[in-house]
Order: structure tokens, then sequence, then C-alpha cells
């Protein structure tokens, strides 16, 4: 194991830092999922759930959106559930969470960055932290129904590689700027 790996994995050591990775990253998934229609309102109240269309599990309805193969209705939420999407948002939700307890931990020790001051370690997750909210930005506008979602329409299929590039490279970048010992 690299020191690298070391010091993330110092990211979460206690229950309060678990709690706030698990936190960040449930209700990121929850925001993407809502964004993109796999979670929506309109259900009747009951539980139920069905899967009747699981050879469509690989079938995308665009770049890296998937086609549901069930649909599940948790009181007056409906979830088309599709394991690919679900997969995608958790792996996002992931790296946000483990972006914001590294800008946390930089915060609290900005002198891991070489700069003095008690706010400026928090700067250099602020690329990271803002791509992860390139998968969500053009969904909310599209939710919102601004005309520059059209505009942002072609650039889709590039945001969700992209957002998932930065963050890793973000962790990577501020893992390697955290103090050795946590």
């Amino acid at each position: 194991m690299t020191a690298r790996h070391l010091r993330l994995a110092t990211l979460v050591r206690t229950r309060h830092q678990w709690g706030a990775l698990a936190g960040i990253a449930l209700g990121y998934t929850l925001l993407y999922l809502w964004l993109s229609g796999d979670l929506a309102g309109g259900g009747q109240g009951g539980v139920w759930a069905i899967f009747p269309a699981w050879a469509r599990i690989l079938e995308a309805r665009a770049p890296f959106r998937f086609e549901p193969v069930g649909l599940i209705e948790l009181g007056p939420l409906v979830w088309t559930f599709s394991p690919l999407n679900l997969l995608l948002a958790l792996l996002l939700g992931l790296l946000v969470g483990l972006n914001g307890l590294a800008a946390w931990r930089l915060w609290r020790a900005p002198r891991t960055c070489g700069l003095r001051g008690s706010g400026l370690g928090l700067l250099g997750s602020l690329p990271a932290l803002l791509a992860g909210g390139a998968c969500c930005a053009p969904l909310l506008l599209v939710w919102l129904g601004l005309p520059l979602a059209g505009a942002l329409a072609g650039l889709s299929s590039w945001l969700l590689p992209l957002a998932l590039l930065l963050l890793s490279l973000g962790l990577w970048v501020m893992t390697r700027r955290l103090p050795r010992q946590g």
C-alpha cells in the first residue's frame, strides 16, 4: 500500500467522517437520479417493485445513460431502476464525497498546500468539486426549462467522463497534499 493510499484511507477515520461521506454520496446520487429523470414523484403511496426487462440492462438510450430494467414505487416516489445509471451516480457521489472530505482536511491544515491563511487550502479543491456539478448542472437547466440547456446538449456526452476524470484527478492531487500522518 502506497503512502497516497494510506492518506486516502485516513480521510474516513471516524464515524462522523463516514457519516459525512455517506451523506454527501447519497445526496449527490439522489440528486443525479432525480435530475436525470430516473427518480420522480407520482407514486400512489405503496411500496412495490417489478423488474420485467433485465435483458435491456446494457441498452443505452444516450451516452452514459442506460435503459431501466424495472420500476420501484416507494411511497410518493417512482424510480425507473437502471443498475448502470445507479452505479454511475454512486461512483460520482463517492468521488464528490471523498473530494469534499479531502477539501475539508486541506482547509483544516492549509499549510500542507504551502499557503498561509485559513481558507486558502480549500481553493485547490474547487476545480474537482465544480466538476462534480458538470453532470447535474445541465440536467438542472433542462429540469428548470432554461434555454441554455439546448446549447449544452451537444456537450452532454462528454460531461460525465470529464467529471469522473476531474474528480479523480482532484482527489489524487489533494491526497498528495494531505499530511502524511492523519
